[in-house]
């Protein structure tokens, strides 16, 4: 994941809502120079970035967080790649066929054996 200059991210979003910057300051409850100080923050606390999100209307998290199709929790609570998760799940499904296959096989054998000592052919014990 790349590095995020997140104060950069907030000046632009800031610009595209065509929001006063004094408004914006007095919603934030601070002053015009903190906005200044805070398009330049490489780091903003989660508390206010928080703030920023909800005056702004934008999720400033998601620059933090890898898109759901990156990442998928597993069973064990592991993070893993969706690749390897999609790879593991084509496995299971062919394992699926293979013991199924396995199973229709084993049901035709006890049905011929069934068969076979209906007719007197195999003595069963």
């Amino acid at each position: 994941m790349e590095i995020v200059e997140i104060g950069e991210k907030i000046r632009e979003v800031f610009e595209n809502r065509n929001m006063r910057l004094t408004d914006f300051a007095d919603e934030l409850g601070t002053v015009r120079q903190n906005v200044y100080r805070i398009f330049k923050k490489r780091h903003v606390d989660t508390g206010l970035l928080l703030k920023i999100s909800q005056v702004l209307g934008y999720n400033f998290f998601q620059y933090y967080v890898p898109a759901q199709s990156e990442l998928v929790t597993n069973p064990t609570g592991d993070r893993a790649p969706a690749q390897e998760i999609q790879r593991q799940l084509e496995l299971s499904r062919k394992e699926i066929d293979y013991l199924r296959r396995i199973i229709g096989l084993m049901e035709e054998k006890a049905d011929l054996v069934q068969q076979l000592s209906k007719d007197g052919i195999v003595a069963t014990s």
